[in-house]
């Protein structure tokens, strides 16, 4: 048993190739230093049609050529090959013969290949050419139920393909069309974040939507690397580079929808997880009444932004919806009267009449270096998207004390802990004492969904939420309004605890409190609070 393939110079075809001596080194020195065949490499580069290249090896290797009409309807051994085996080979069995089982190949050197069909069959082999189009048809259509991912990862896997060949099999149509179609679902369900995790036997993708995260179908495990390469194209990664995390952006339009994408990877033991994050394009219509506040909490806010200076704190965590609160002072603040300047990472809201400015730390612009140039183009209000060190903390509160209005966010958990953040970052106390006007703190909670709340239907069955019981979000707020007393407490070393208490003398309203509110008045529910807040909202506590 074997097969009946002479042995040949695999570079003697060239001669009859019709290419330039010129393009026949570029394809030798191409060949050589990625380790792919010669047939290969001229396809990558479109030296020759795929058709043109099959009548040339078979001419050169004396084997018939083979036509997508030779092949059999159906596999003409079924189950004794392996699908994997044979795309990754470019191999595909055509008929059987009297003299044995005829191979259609489309590299002509692959003998250890068919060495192996012949030991799996344990019949001859009867090689034959055909192009890589007509075998690959004919393997989608032997093995119709396999997916194209499937299929271009037993390739990539069988082939040890280099960077450039992985390149080519992440930008071909089945993967485009699969990473794309995974965006658009993300961006329908109105999901943030698109979470890729692969593990040792199965591929897990996650959308977060109303900031909780959600299981969607994934395609299997074998995708993964296909996956995450062609997402790395998207974002101007590195794509052999595996064993580093890597964060990338790229602006791309989804079913007409123009989106804004944060890449972030990181290898883990099974290869490499993503995170995507969705940023639509929203226009400025962000009115604070939207926002979840209450009348009082409003009022608050409104007379402080009327204020001409001082610092205005929005905090909270990652995803805790600090920009829709900036975007929605920044609105209130814009007016022909005033010069508004905001930096921000990334832009999310794009506003007509306020000047934005988005970092870039790639090239040195970043908070710091962007706010000192922002002091020199005359703003009356300067919005910074985050406070995130100690150099930009310091010029944003000498902003305040120089006669402008500031509104910044900031990482802390309570808007008592704020001020301790701001000194324990190196904020000067006494500075602080004379700029700090106002310290929110907010999250976002779900609002139960409106469609399915109040009636005798089973969620499973709503199509507005998914079965979720939830649909959309809202604030839950907590403002500090600084007086004489709340200000005298800014000290270096000042507790947290004793703001706080200071503040609830002052008529404070905490998140629980507001979070109590919103359940009363039928917005949200108990265990929606206690996900967020990690304390329960009823009577308890």
């Amino acid at each position: 048993m074997g097969h009946i393939l002479a042995q040949s110079d695999p570079t003697n075809w060239l001669d009859t190739s019709s290419l330039s001596e010129v393009d026949k080194k570029r394809c030798l020195a191409a060949a050589a230093r990625t380790h792919e065949s010669l047939p290969n490499v001229i396809r990558r580069l479109g030296l020759l049609s795929d058709q043109v290249i099959a009548e040339r090896l078979a001419e050169a290797h004396a084997l018939p050529l083979i036509t997508n009409t030779d092949f059999e309807p159906t596999d003409p051994v079924p189950g004794k090959l392996l699908h994997a085996f044979l795309r990754g080979n470019q191999l595909c069995p055509v008929r059987q013969s009297a003299e044995g089982l005829i191979v259609a190949m489309a590299d002509p050197q692959n003998r250890a290949a068919l060495d192996g069909i012949a030991l799996a069959i344990n019949a001859n082999v009867i090689p034959a050419i055909a192009s890589l189009t007509d075998i690959k048809a004919a393997l989608a259509r032997y093995f119709e139920q396999d997916e194209p991912s499937d299929r271009a990862n037993a390739e990539l896997s069988a082939s040890s393909a280099d960077e450039e060949h992985l390149r080519d099999l992440a930008s071909e149509a089945p993967m485009v069309h699969l990473v794309n179609d995974l965006i658009a679902k993300a961006a329908e369900a109105r999901a943030s974040d698109i979470h890729i995790e692969p593990y040792r036997d199965h591929l897990r993708i996650r959308y977060r939507i109303d900031g909780v995260l959600q299981e969607t179908k994934a395609p299997s495990a074998a995708s993964a690397r296909l996956i995450v390469s062609r997402i790395k194209i998207i974002g101007g990664l590195d794509i052999a580079e595996r064993r580093r995390p890597q964060d990338g952006r790229a602006r791309v339009n989804i079913n007409g929808r123009p989106l804004d994408l944060r890449i972030a990877t990181a290898p883990n033991i099974h290869g490499e997880g993503v995170v995507i994050r969705l940023l639509e394009d929203r226009d400025s219509d962000v009115r604070l009444n939207d926002l979840g506040l209450s009348a009082h909490e409003e009022t608050i806010l409104q007379s402080r932004l009327a204020e001409p200076y001082g610092l205005i704190l929005v905090v909270g965590p990652t995803g805790g919806g600090k920009t829709t609160t900036l975007a929605g002072a920044i609105s209130q603040l814009n007016q022909p009267g005033r010069k508004v300047v905001s930096i921000e990472d990334p832009v999310e809201y794009q506003i007509d009449g306020i000047t934005q400015i988005a970092v870039n730390p790639a090239i040195g612009l970043t908070f710091a270096s962007a706010l000192r140039s922002v002091l020199r183009h005359d703003p009356d209000v300067i919005v910074v998207g985050e406070l995130r060190d100690a150099e930009t903390a310091e010029i944003a509160v000498n902003a305040a004390l120089t006669g402008h209005l500031v509104l910044a966010t900031l990482h802390a958990n309570t808007a008592a802990a704020a001020p301790a953040r701001l000194i324990d970052m190196g904020v000067d106390p006494s500075l602080l004492r004379s700029t700090l006007k106002l310290v929110i703190a907010q999250r976002l909670v779900r609002l139960l969904c409106s469609k399915c709340k109040n009636k005798p239907l089973k969620k499973a069955k709503c199509q507005t939420c998914n079965g979720a019981g939830y649909a959309g979000r809202s604030g839950l707020f907590e403002i500090i309004d600084m007086n004489d007393g709340l200000i005298a407490l800014i000290q270096p070393g000042a507790a947290a605890p004793d703001f706080e208490r200071a503040a609830k003398q002052a008529g404070f309203t905490s998140l629980i409190d507001d979070g109590r509110a919103k359940i009363k008045a039928g917005l949200t529910d108990e265990a929606e609070i206690w996900r967020v807040l990690g304390t329960r909202a009823g009577n308890g506590s």
